[in-house]
């Protein structure tokens, strides 16, 4: 495994995306444009918006403009994966809705963002 010096500790990557990582950590960006990290016991923490029963992390990071979110959602899945006894259960169709809803948010963002450079 790669061996990955992030922040002040040494993570051991086990998959690696375009933006994100899974690590021995959790899920953590690759620097760029900025650092973000989520550690393993908290992947399926709930959302504190709208509809508490999403997850919080493809709804928060959705709304996040520098985000590849296609890249955060295979990152995110595979984390899943590999950490699944770190973090408290969620059943499937949680999952799936709260990546649904995020990657609805996402395409709205970045639809209003390119809307912003219109001539019109």
């Amino acid at each position: 495994m790669l061996q990955e010096e992030i922040g002040d500790r040494a993570s051991e990557i086990i998959w690696r995306g375009r933006q994100w990582i899974v690590t021995n950590f959790g899920l953590e960006t690759l620097g760029d444009p900025f650092p973000y990290e989520v550690a393993a016991t908290r992947l399926t923490e709930g959302w504190q918006g709208a509809d508490e029963s999403l997850l919080a992390w493809p709804m928060e990071l959705a709304a996040k403009t520098w985000i590849d979110y296609r890249d955060f959602v295979t990152a995110y899945l595979v984390a899943l994966g590999v950490h699944q006894e770190a973090y408290s259960p969620v059943d499937v169709a949680t999952i799936k809705a709260s990546l649904n809803e995020g990657r609805a948010m996402w395409e709205a963002t970045k639809a209003e963002m390119l809307g912003e450079f219109d001539d019109d």
